[in-house]
């Protein structure tokens, strides 16, 4: 019998013991992922794999490298959120896990948008180290926990714009910090979806005089930098502010920009142009109200040498040209799923490349070793997939 048809039925056979559906995929060399969804813990499916490799019928598997990987679904997150409530748990893990952030990740700011709290990154770590340690993590802990597992689900979904629902833990987490809807034994049970908390706008705010101000401001600008104008030494830098009020706010990008594509022999170059900005009307207080003024801006743009870096910058298609970056304002702003994947996908090739640079400098006999490196293959079939997939996720996003 080949390998794979004793891969097949070692599968098979985990998941007729277990009850839950066991994946066994080959990854590379003697290397052999096997995944399932919650059900038993990493150290039970172990010990069951042992049991099984020790009879006679998968002798062609016991010296493959397997590597164990427990998915969990959206209703072990909630039964265990949900358990962790009634016990009296929920509450001290969430407290004690947000005051240590606020102590020692004070400054950690949220990345690509994701308004998370201390008290959400508590709550999340809490619930994710109860569904490691609980097998059969889907399940309610007891019959009381049922209905207010599935109204969690129900608060923590959403629909999509094309039909169906999809679920989120981070909704979920939000439902249940808010203490008035969340149930407890005081009240009826109720578990109610809550609007997204909208990051925090500045409000601006301009009287006509204020208006006119700024008016006159832009034209004076203008006067000094009609169009976006490559800077090559610092005295070209020097003439354009002399032509500048000294009041100009000065805006720096912290990334550089490029148009699409292929260059044959790309610079990077910096221009000054042209932008809107909003101040504070009181410099001493960030929260005050902000009135709109004309400021100058300096970006470093990517473009070819023989082109003029002020006329690329003012031509459509800009957009910047780290990959990361680009993914981020490609997938949360311009809705272009295809060529954000795309990006994400080379991300993630990065990644694997710097692991896999950093793997040299462990023992090859380390199970740490084994560990990154399977890792590092993960992420190199992920990129692949996700490359394949984003012509269908673009395509389905306009359905």
């Amino acid at each position: 019998m080949s390998r794979t048809r004793q891969a097949a039925r070692l599968a098979a056979h985990l998941s007729e013991v277990t009850g839950v559906r066991v994946e066994l995929v080959y990854d590379n060399g003697p290397r052999w992922n096997m995944n399932w969804p919650d059900g038993p813990t990493r150290d039970q499916m172990r010990a069951h794999l042992q049991e099984a490799l020790a009879g006679h019928h998968f002798p062609d598997m016991r010296d493959r490298q397997l590597d164990l990987t427990r998915g969990w679904t959206y209703r072990a997150w909630a039964a265990r959120a949900i358990a962790s409530r009634r016990e009296g748990t929920l509450a001290p893990a969430v407290a004690e896990g947000a005051a240590w952030r606020r102590t020692h990740l004070p400054d950690r700011q949220p990345f690509g948008g994701a308004n998370l709290t201390p008290e959400d990154h508590a709550l999340l770590r809490h619930v994710d180290e109860l569904i490691e340690a609980t097998p059969y993590p889907d399940r309610a802990s007891a019959p009381e926990d049922d209905p207010l597992i599935e109204e969690l689900l129900a608060a923590g979904s959403r629909e999509l714009p094309h039909g169906g629902r999809t679920v989120s833990e981070f909704a979920m987490a939000r439902v249940l910090l808010n203490a008035d809807r969340a149930p407890s034994a005081e009240q009826p049970t109720q578990l109610r979806p809550l609007p997204s908390p909208a990051p925090a706008q500045p409000q601006i705010s301009m009287d006509a005089e204020q208006t006119e101000q700024a008016q006159a401001a832009t034209v004076r600008v203008l006067r000094a930098l009609p169009s976006a104008r490559e800077v090559t030494t610092t005295g070209e830098l020097a003439a354009i502010l002399a032509r500048l009020p000294e009041d100009t706010p000065l805006f720096l990008t912290d990334h550089v920009v490029s148009h699409p594509g292929p260059l044959d022999d790309p610079v990077h170059a910096v221009v000054a142009h042209l932008t809107p900005g909003a101040e504070p009307a009181d410099p001493d207080d960030p929260a005050s109200e902000y009135r709109m003024m004309p400021a100058l801006g300096l970006t470093t743009i990517r473009v070819d040498s023989t082109h003029n870096a002020g006329t690329e910058f003012e031509r459509d298609g800009v957009e910047p040209n780290d990959p990361l970056t680009r993914a981020e304002d490609r997938l949360t702003s311009r809705g272009d799923l295809e060529g954000g994947i795309r990006d994400a996908a080379h991300v993630v090739d990065l990644v694997a490349r710097l692991l896999d640079e950093g793997a040299r400098f462990i023992d090859s006999d380390h199970e740490a070793h084994a560990t990154v490196t399977v890792e590092t293959s993960r992420l190199r079939h992920a990129a692949e997939r996700l490359r394949k997939a984003a012509p269908d996720a673009q395509k389905a996003s306009e359905q």
